[in-house]
């Protein structure tokens, strides 16, 4: 028999669902109206038969997001989404045998990534209302620790953690020789951040994505924040190339106007998250409170699963919670429009 990686041989991963775009999607923290009309209009002008005849150049995308947030280019290192951003980190940084401690319920790639690398994840659990008590994490950082995650807003739950939270964290993980990797997929529904620790700390990796606020999932655009030796490293590691050409230059479009690309969907996205917030306070719902671009929701009368099958013979998809989330439907918020049509669906079927 030839060889196969036994970690790998041992993964049985599953694709995506697929098929949804003639749905209203709510399932995946998207989007679903995509960037404003005009910056697509401005960006699509630019590929031309030549423009995708080179080999990417991803320099003067690094520079700008790098000077906006007040960074050195060699602090920011694009990559093809978030989540391979976080593959490359837990494959650079991740010693195997050790440690990665995270939130549990999370963005589940942090454990298949650490399984891969030969890590043991450690899970530390919300309290039986949903909030999260930060020493029980701090409790669990030792000699045997690797890496730290800090989801920022944590996905599917909607808590944030503090910068006092955080630099506890970051102080005490550095004592084990231990990354901290803050993840700012859902940052600018929150509008706090942490890039002002990477130049107080070296052991301070930060995720961020173009997929959330930016509506641009489908051209896989992410980046690393860190010192510029972490970066180094990750750089020695990352393939040339792996981002097209078109999303780097929808990222350019969309730094050269974040100003009104951030508000112009920031206004949509809050009138959706206030219409939304009214309905469900009117009809009786309880739900956790959330700094995310999504919301978890407890059913009334029908099972989560339930309520998901019958909203998708209507046309919307959700999110059923699952693991530590079981029992929640999980909403993405966007538009007023999409938060209507779920709300009088969900009023319909759970009756």
């Amino acid at each position: 028999m030839y060889y196969v990686d036994p970690v790998i041989r041992s993964f049985l991963r599953t694709k995506q669902p697929e098929g949804r775009g003639a749905y209203i999607r709510l399932d995946q923290n998207e989007n679903p109206d995509g960037v404003p009309q005009w910056l697509f209009d401005e960006t699509m002008r630019k590929v031309t038969p030549e423009f995708l005849s080179i080999y990417p150049e991803d320099t003067a995308l690094t520079e700008k997001y790098a000077s906006f947030f007040g960074l050195q280019a060699d602090n920011v290192t694009l990559t093809d989404g978030s989540v391979v951003a976080m593959g490359y980190v837990i494959k650079v940084f991740g010693e195997p045998g050790k440690n990665l401690i995270c939130a549990t319920p999370t963005f589940g790639m942090y454990k298949v990534y650490a399984d891969m690398q030969g890590m043991n994840t450690v899970f530390v659990h919300y309290e039986d209302d949903y909030t999260f008590n930060i020493d029980k994490l701090l409790d669990e950082i030792n000699e045997e620790t690797g890496l730290v995650s800090l989801v920022n807003p944590n996905m599917p739950i909607g808590n944030v953690y503090s910068e006092e939270e955080i630099k506890k964290v970051i102080i005490k993980a550095r004592e084990y020789n231990a990354q901290v990797v803050i993840d700012e997929a859902y940052y600018y529904f929150y509008d706090k951040s942490s890039i002002s620790l990477v130049k107080e700390f070296d052991n301070v990796i930060i995720l961020r994505t173009f997929s959330k606020m930016f509506s641009i999932p489908a051209l896989r655009l992410g980046l690393i924040i860190s010192n510029k030796d972490n970066i180094q490293y990750v750089n020695n590691y990352k393939p040339h190339y792996t981002i097209n050409s078109v999303a780097l230059a929808f990222g350019k479009s969309i730094m050269d106007n974040h100003d009104r690309v951030v508000r112009e969907l920031t206004d949509k996205f809050q009138q959706g998250k206030n219409y939304l917030l009214k309905a469900l306070d009117d009809a009786g719902y309880e739900y956790l409170p959330t700094e995310g671009c999504f919301i978890c929701v407890y059913p009334k009368h029908k099972t989560a699963e339930e309520i998901t099958d019958q909203l998708k013979e209507k046309g919307i998809l959700i999110f059923c919670g699952k693991g530590d989330s079981a029992g929640f439907l999980r909403i993405t918020i966007w538009d007023e429009k999409y938060m209507k049509s779920f709300m009088d669906a969900l009023v319909e079927i759970d009756a």
